[in-house]
């Protein structure tokens, strides 16, 4: 993890250009399927697992559950610690979730889409200012559920989630990212790696 200040000139966040990005127009057209797909297999299924706690980057509790494979993320570079072997557990996962599986499969055969994962933060919790391990990627979040004191910071802009909609930065970018939940219920999202390369065809800024 990478957490030294880089200059930089680049906008904090993107989801103000994913309108160009015909998987997310795709993503936004399933969000509500998706929303209530996954609040159902959460209850029944118990998938949360706490999120790995590498170079004290959160305090309190930050739970998550895979739905696809990793790339240039922690669970790939501690993979070898791991005591659950990850690929059968995404499988079960994404045969339970049909509508979300459906969103990641084909730019994930592709070699585009990486790192995939639905993220849960209760009150109280806080990530603290760091940077993701790969600037390869730009992190893209579907709101599942919000609330909006639980706000995210990346570079000098302060956000909070909505429900249904986007909000997307580069993880391993040049902005350092932080989230502070004081609010009253779990905020959950959906979270995608997607490939500059890929998106490049669509958001020349990204270059």
């Amino acid at each position: 993890m990478n957490t030294h200040i880089i200059p930089t000139e680049e906008p904090p966040f993107w989801d103000d250009t994913l309108h160009l990005v015909p998987w997310a127009q795709d993503v936004l057209a399933k969000a509500a399927d998706i929303r209530e797909e996954i609040l159902r297999f959460i209850p029944q299924f118990r998938p949360f697992m706490p999120y790995p706690k590498y170079a004290n980057l959160y305090n309190n509790t930050w739970d998550a559950f895979p739905l696809s494979v990793f790339q240039g993320e922690h669970i790939e570079l501690s993979k070898e610690k791991l005591a659950v072997n990850m690929a059968p557990l995404i499988s079960m996962f994404r045969s339970k979730l049909p509508v979300s599986s459906s969103t990641i499969a084909p730019l994930e055969s592709e070699g585009h889409l990486r790192n995939v994962f639905v993220s849960r933060l209760i009150p109280g919790s806080v990530i603290n200012p760091h940077r993701g391990w790969t600037p390869d990627y730009l992190r893209i979040h579907l709101c599942l559920v919000e609330d909006p004191a639980c706000r995210i910071t990346v570079g000098p802009v302060t956000r909070t989630w909505q429900t249904g909609q986007f909000l997307a930065f580069k993880d391993g970018g040049p902005h350092l990212h932080s989230v502070v939940h004081e609010g009253q219920h779990e905020r959950i999202i959906l979270s995608y790696d997607l490939s500059l390369n890929y998106l490049k065809q669509f958001i020349p800024a990204l270059s």
